[in-house]
């Protein structure tokens, strides 16, 4: 170090210590980024929320109206034991068969589905849960003779 100001700076003990990083890290004393880390191996995605969900549509909309229209705070009040769900539950989505049906009410519109263990349907928001794929086909269609 040639220049006297640096010189009064830094201690005796660390120019040596300084000199020796700076050659081992080329990459800090430039300043450019560390080399990116391997990406973490994708954590499995959570299981999706339950939804609520009526058998009477009009149980439904009363639920919804009665709270503005929050399925936030539908989902709260059903979790409580002590108030009065009109036949609402939480349902989970892997319980979910077909969409029964579809209707429009006052600009909402509502889907019916169809549960494993129940013969009725249950409404819910349109687009709150979709019925699992079905499984694709293993057999490919036969082929037809042209005429």
């Amino acid at each position: 170090m040639r220049d006297p100001v640096l010189r009064s700076l830094l201690p005796a003990r660390a120019a040596p210590l300084l000199l020796l990083l700076l050659t081992v890290a080329p990459g800090v004393a430039q300043g450019t980024a560390p080399a990116p880390r391997k990406a973490a191996p994708a954590t499995p995605a959570a299981a999706p929320a339950p939804f609520v969900a009526c058998p009477s549509l009009a149980n439904l909309r009363l639920l919804l109206r009665t709270n503005r229209n929050d399925p936030a705070a539908v989902s709260a009040i059903l979790a409580d034991d002590r108030a009065e769900h009109l036949g609402c539950a939480l349902i989970g989505r892997e319980r979910v068969q077909a969409l029964a049906d579809h209707v429009e009410l006052g600009g909402t519109a509502y889907d019916c589905l169809s549960l494993q263990g129940t013969g009725t349907c249950h409404w819910t928001l349109s687009g709150t849960a979709a019925p699992a794929p079905a499984a694709a086909r293993t057999q490919a269609a036969p082929d037809r003779p042209r005429r």
